[in-house]
Parts: C-alpha cells; sequence; structure tokens
C-alpha cells in the first residue's frame, strides 16, 4: 500500500507545477502586454488592462486597456508574432475580436 502513495504524491506535485506555470506564465504575458501598450501611447505607468479573453485557439488576447489619468480602449495582442494593435479600429482587432 505505501507504493501506491508514491506515484500518487508525484502525480499531484507535477499538476501543481504544471498549473502553477501557466498561471505565471499569463501573468507574465499580462504584464508585458501592460507595458507595451503604455510604451505605445507614450505614458510613463503601466495600463491597466480588463476584460481578457482568448481567440484563436489560445493564440490571441483582446481587452480593454486604461491608462492613469488618461485614455482608455481596446486592444489585440498575438501571442505567437508578440504584435499587439491598439483601439477598436485596428484591423487586426476587428478580425480577431
Amino acid at each position: 500500500m505505501h507504493n501506491l502513495w508514491i506515484p500518487v504524491a508525484f502525480i499531484v506535485v507535477l499538476a501543481g507545477v504544471i498549473v502553477g506555470n501557466q498561471v505565471y506564465s499569463e501573468a507574465q504575458r499580462d504584464a508585458h502586454i501592460a507595458a507595451m501598450i503604455a510604451e505605445r501611447l507614450d505614458s510613463p505607468e503601466p495600463a491597466e488592462i480588463s476584460h481578457l479573453r482568448q481567440v484563436n485557439k489560445g493564440y490571441g488576447v483582446c481587452g480593454d486597456y486604461a491608462l492613469e489619468g488618461a485614455e482608455s480602449g481596446h486592444f489585440y495582442y498575438d501571442s505567437a508574432f508578440e504584435r499587439l494593435s491598439v483601439g477598436s479600429d485596428a484591423v487586426p482587432y476587428r478580425d480577431n475580436c
């Protein structure tokens, strides 16, 4: 019976590592998007991003952004090519969101 606990414990630890890595990767992606929006719009502070949804089988992210004391709008981020489109009138945003 003791030999059964070792594989079960290993599977639980492995699942925790996989889920933790996924959450960490998404947090890094979100911080990268916020920084890119701020850079694109010449803002010293990172943008606040919200209403995120994955599109194109997880290769794209649509959402809203807001800058401190300034404008707000929509964005599309292509994760495969790391390209950002800001504004709802941008062609990639219209095509994917």
